[in-house]
């Protein structure tokens, strides 16, 4: 596991070089002085992010710069500040090497959701079976989550996808969708502004967000594949044309 400075320390954690003191000299975050400088261990970091309070997700903004840092594209990268691309990448680096170096799947679903709950407006919803393909097939859902054909949790009795909101009120009445409590939802809606464009991006983060959207069902099979997906976006020669059939469309 890495060794990191202080300054990388407080990227990752989205707080000050003076709180990353504090906490060393506390003793709530172990480190090891090096000449004049602390180093920390990431796996510690992992441990302090997974025991924050739950109720303190990034920013919108912040969600989607790391997004953005995922899917590496320029023209998305060239709308942040130097300090937002560099906290964005300590921020996904340190949630990809959560993937291996915690053990538990619930706490690295708690990371995500601190890192990307703020995404988009995840809403449930219930339609009748019958109009559950025509759903999954309409061009203004970007298939996601239990939809997506890498999730490897398909099933045909289930929908969730990406849209933006200018579309949510027509797609609301033609398909006849009534909100619901999660438990007896068949259709998950993650709701973006017009701005966002999630078909923009590329595999990598189409993967990121695939990751999100199944730690946010939290149950025992999709945190699992959750980590699953991290792991594979930790892989260096990770990246598969994006498509637009089967689902990410």
């Amino acid at each position: 596991m890495a060794r990191i400075s202080v300054a990388e320390a407080a990227a990752q954690l989205g707080v000050g070089p003076q709180r990353v003191h504090q906490r060393i000299q506390d003793g709530s975050l172990p480190a090891e002085r090096i000449g004049s400088r602390w180093v920390i261990d990431e796996k510690h970091l992992h441990r302090i992010a997974g025991s924050r309070a739950p109720g303190r997700p990034l920013s919108e903004r912040s969600g989607w710069a790391l997004i953005a840092v995922a899917a590496g594209d320029s023209d998305l990268l060239q709308d942040l500040s130097a300090p937002d691309r560099s906290r964005a990448r300590a921020r996904l680096r340190s949630l990809l090497s959560a993937a291996y170096d915690i053990d538990d799947p619930r706490e690295v679903g708690r990371l995500l959701s601190t890192a990307l709950r703020n995404r988009a407006n995840r809403r449930c919803y219930r339609a009748a079976a019958p109009d559950l393909p025509d759903l999954r097939e309409d061009h203004r859902i970007l298939l996601s989550g239990l939809s997506h054909p890498d999730s490897g949790l398909t099933a045909g009795d289930v929908v969730e996808g990406y849209m933006s909101i200018d579309d949510l009120d027509d797609v609301m009445q033609e398909y006849l969708l009534r909100d619901v409590d999660e438990d007896r939802a068949n259709v998950f809606l993650h709701i973006v502004p017009p701005d966002a464009q999630p078909r923009r991006l590329g595999n990598r983060a189409r993967k990121l967000l695939l990751a999100a959207d199944l730690a946010q069902h939290d149950g025992p099979r999709e945190l699992h594949r959750a980590v699953d997906v991290l792991r594979e976006l930790s892989e260096p020669s990770y990246e598969r044309p994006s498509s637009d059939k089967g689902g990410s469309r």
